[in-house]
């Protein structure tokens, strides 16, 4: 069909069958059936004869031409597109914590973006046990968790060593914890229980309220230095609570191969910050 409609622009443009064959480099009987075999796919006439030469087109073919060009070049770009892979990313999706996605990620972006050009990467924020699922199910292709894992789903390596701290209103009695399945939920309840700490608790499940209470002078609760902002009081702590560690994981069944390139980009990326945050 989109030969014969090429016939029929260069024919309507032509008037004449002969000079429409020279600019196809077909034959003169060849145009004269296909446009015979168009007229007769469509149920109407397109061109009427005026001798061996002169054709002029119908109501109906005055009708459909500006059409069928439009959607010709409609189509070559189209086709144009579809021919350029780039126009056609697998999706990868991140899973992370806060702390990850707005402190650490940004920083290795630009080169991810790089090295994995037909990639579309998409950041979801969860707690660490949502990162779990979320892998485990194939629903991400890359966690960033910050606690232990063992499943036989899951392949993790270590990335980065987060230095906390307790920030907020020092004396406060008032206590601000993560929902249970977060990983700073583990930490902090983890304190609380070491120093026999019975204070008072506001569950939040959003990193960014928690720093927003904390800098109101609402309460306290361990973060990532990271997040730390220039209003936030804060002090260090004893070393055994000082340190968390983060782990890059991802389904030892991923089904896209392309996703362990992409697992260790992100692991030397992340390791090499670290080392040199530390340096």
């Amino acid at each position: 069909m989109l030969e014969l409609l090429r016939t029929f622009i260069i024919v309507y443009e032509t008037r004449n069958f002969s000079l429409a064959g020279k600019q196809m480099f077909k034959t003169q009987p060849t145009i004269s059936v296909q446009i015979q075999k168009l007229e007769n796919e469509l149920g109407f006439k397109l061109f009427e004869r005026k001798g061996k030469q002169i054709i002029l087109p119908t109501k109906q073919a005055e009708f459909l031409y500006p059409k069928v060009v439009a959607t010709l070049n409609s189509l070559s770009t189209v086709f144009s597109q579809a021919k350029n892979s780039t126009n056609f990313k697998t999706d990868c999706v991140i899973a992370c914590s806060n702390t990850t996605a707005v402190y650490l990620l940004p920083k290795i972006m630009q080169e991810l973006l790089a090295a994995f050009p037909l990639f579309a990467f998409e950041i979801k924020i969860m707690n660490s046990q949502e990162v779990i699922d979320a892998v485990e199910q194939n629903k991400a292709h890359i966690g960033l968790i910050e606690k232990s894992i063992v499943s036989p789903l899951i392949k993790k390596k270590f990335v980065y060593r987060d230095e906390l701290v307790l920030a907020g209103n020092i004396d406060s009695g008032f206590w601000i914890l993560r929902e249970n399945d977060s990983g700073m939920y583990y930490i902090n309840e983890t304190y609380l229980y070491s120093n026999h700490l019975n204070p008072q608790i506001i569950k939040v499940n959003n990193s960014e309220v928690i720093l927003a209470l904390l800098e109101n002078n609402i309460g306290k609760s361990i973060i990532s230095k990271l997040a730390l902002t220039p209003n936030l009081d804060w002090k260090p702590l004893d070393p055994e609570f000082k340190y968390r560690d983060l782990f890059i994981i991802q389904n030892v069944q991923s089904p896209i191969p392309e996703m362990t390139a992409i697992y260790d980009t992100i692991k030397k990326l992340l390791t090499d910050l670290y080392q040199t945050s530390t340096d």
